[in-house]
């Protein structure tokens, strides 16, 4: 049984303005926002908390950007510890979570990601040591030098120790996350979708949980937007319609949901894309020239 505890005093921005779903039907319905709550996240309000030496508040930019790296570091550890993918996938729901909750500015992100990541491995039941963990985290934070990784797997474990409550706390102990893959696994045998449409479309849904999106729109409609985004991809020409569905029973209004669910992804990719250009830019900018 998951028990889910609210928190005085948090911040606990609940959208009750969509009343697609029964306000309290399911305590997961309090991990859905909008976009304004969005942009106005506490790393964006700024925290009274914040350490005095450490930045107080970060535009919209920086903290998609650091919620990004917080993911890969989530998926660069998982994939060191050689878990299966729902460890990172639920570890990066955890992650974007807190951060609804706490600001950058008190928690850095590697850091929650570790507890994330360790947290994941218990309730996915894929568990490592909190002494792997910690090492892998430690590896991947010092870029692959196994060498210094010994040397701070210490102070990686006591991080770790200390954190976990803390995303606990500020997740509200709900920890049973419902992710869209059991809905593509569906939705793709029953309208025969070929599997490697089916296939991209999972691995679009990997991609964006370094986005938000897990807090924007339920899984089903992760689904089903991932699937058209597949499709419009490879070209395929689907003549059916996902939302004639008889096996997932998706909410009124999917439709006008799943277009801007499918626009948030397209989105995604567009400022992946720019931002991997400005990078190689500046790389070529560092670039000794040629002699």
């Amino acid at each position: 049984m998951t028990v889910h505890l609210g928190l005085n005093g948090g911040y606990a921005a609940v959208s009750v303005a969509d009343d697609r779903y029964p306000l309290f039907a399911d305590a997961s319905e309090q991990w859905y926002f909008t976009k304004e709550d969005l942009m106005n996240t506490p790393s964006q309000a700024g925290s009274d908390y914040s350490p005095p030496s450490g930045k107080t508040s970060y535009s919209p930019e920086e903290e998609r950007s650091w919620r990004s790296r917080g993911c890969n570091f989530i998926h660069n550890v998982a994939k060191r510890l050689d878990v299966h993918q729902f460890v990172a996938s639920t570890a990066c729901v955890y992650f974007h979570r807190f951060y609804m909750r706490q600001s950058l500015g008190q928690y850095h992100a590697y850091e929650v990601a570790s507890a994330c990541v360790f947290l994941a491995t218990k309730v996915e039941e894929n568990k490592r040591s909190l002494k792997d963990v910690a090492f892998a985290c430690a590896y991947v934070a010092v870029k692959g030098s196994a060498k210094e990784a010994a040397q701070t797997q210490d102070r990686w474990q006591r991080l770790i120790r200390r954190l976990e409550i803390i995303v606990l706390e500020n997740c509200c102990f709900d920890l049973d996350i419902t992710h869209p893959y059991s809905y593509l696994d569906t939705l793709a045998p029953e309208f025969g979708i070929p599997v490697f449409v089916a296939k991209s479309a999972t691995a679009h849904v990997n991609d964006c949980l370094r986005s938000p999106l897990c807090l924007l729109y339920r899984p089903e409609i992760i689904a089903v937007a991932a699937l058209y985004f597949a499709m419009g991809v490879h070209g395929y020409d689907f003549k059916g319609s996902l939302f004639d569905s008889c096996k997932v029973a998706l909410p009124s209004g999917a439709g006008r949901e799943t277009e801007a669910c499918a626009m948030d992804m397209l989105e995604f990719y567009q400022r992946e894309t720019e931002v991997e250009r400005e990078a190689l830019q500046r790389q070529h900018k560092l670039s000794p020239p040629f002699t």
